[in-house]
């Protein structure tokens, strides 16, 4: 260990998060993972497209969480006897050791969680529960059962330390309904982050939903109030008409007014939007809801 002290003691001096070294016995301990629980190769995530997926969230569950920052998915892997490890994907053959305060009689198997690292920041979110108490759980129960084990863990096997963690700060992610998907999209965007879509079904995959810019330029006019008119047959495009008559396509440029316009649909009122004309998509690009 860098500063000398034994990895029981929460007397550190540096705030710097940083972590410790396997032992040859952990090393060769974490290479038997892949082969006992391959669940943790499952490619965990698509990126949205909107031709693609709307269709596949209005027709199942999702909830969504927000990844603040950017930062590099990976693994937290528990294990009964061993210290805690964490894979970063960005570097996978180079695994450390994070210490963390745990219950030990409690754990009676291996745990994994799917994680985001946060370096910069010193932060790692606990996002999914791949295995709970040796079991293999990721392909086989819902994404609400799995969060529950997760919140378990956190509640009641693991105790939060931050100088014991290395100056680690460590948090699981806050999950919101669709409906409240635009609470965290704007702080994900000006942060450089991103929203993840969680289906519940396990046989579905995360969608991550990259941060996208809206222009709003000031070319005729404006935003103004236009009747959003649903395309049939084709998810996400709709006509805009301004009183009685039509005035052209709408462009849809994020997620969270794609699906504003189609929970507002679902409800049969009149979609009343704000929109306005964008040189470079040579449409109306609709800038909110109302």
């Amino acid at each position: 260990m860098s500063n000398g002290k034994h990895p029981r003691s929460s007397k550190v001096h540096s705030d710097t998060p940083r972590f410790l070294n396997l032992s040859p016995h952990e090393r060769h301990w974490i290479r038997t993972i892949p082969d006992s629980y391959p669940d943790i190769m499952r490619a965990p995530a698509v990126i949205y497209k909107a031709e693609r997926d709307i269709q596949r969230v209005q027709a199942n569950k999702y909830v969504a969480f927000a990844r603040p920052y950017r930062g590099s998915q990976g693994l937290l892997i528990i294990g009964k006897d061993s210290r805690p490890v964490i894979i970063d994907e960005a570097e996978v053959g180079s695994p450390h050791v994070l210490p963390l305060r745990m219950d030990r009689e409690t754990i009676q198997g291996t745990w994994i969680f799917a994680i985001t690292l946060y370096h910069t920041e010193g932060l790692i979110q606990l996002e999914d529960c791949i295995v709970a108490d040796g079991r293999q759980i990721r392909s086989s129960k819902t994404y609400n059962e799995r969060y529950t084990l997760l919140q378990k863990f956190t509640d009641t096997i693991w105790f939060n330390d931050k100088q014991f963690q290395l100056c680690w700060q460590i948090q699981i992610a806050a999950v919101h309904s669709l409906a409240d998907i635009r609470n965290i999209v704007t702080t994900a965007q000006t942060s450089g982050g991103c929203i993840c879509l969680m289906p519940d079904l396990p046989t579905l995959r995360l969608i991550k939903v990259l941060p996208q810019a809206v222009s709003v330029p000031t070319a005729k006019g404006g935003p103004c109030e236009y009747i959003c008119i649903p395309v049939e047959g084709k998810p996400d495009v709709y006509d805009l008409k301004a009183d009685g008559k039509n005035v052209g396509r709408a462009s849809i440029q994020t997620l969270s007014i794609s699906l504003a316009l189609h929970q507002k649909k679902a409800t049969g009122q009149a979609l009343k939007v704000m929109a306005e004309w964008n040189e470079e998509f040579e449409s109306h690009v609709v800038v909110s809801v109302l």
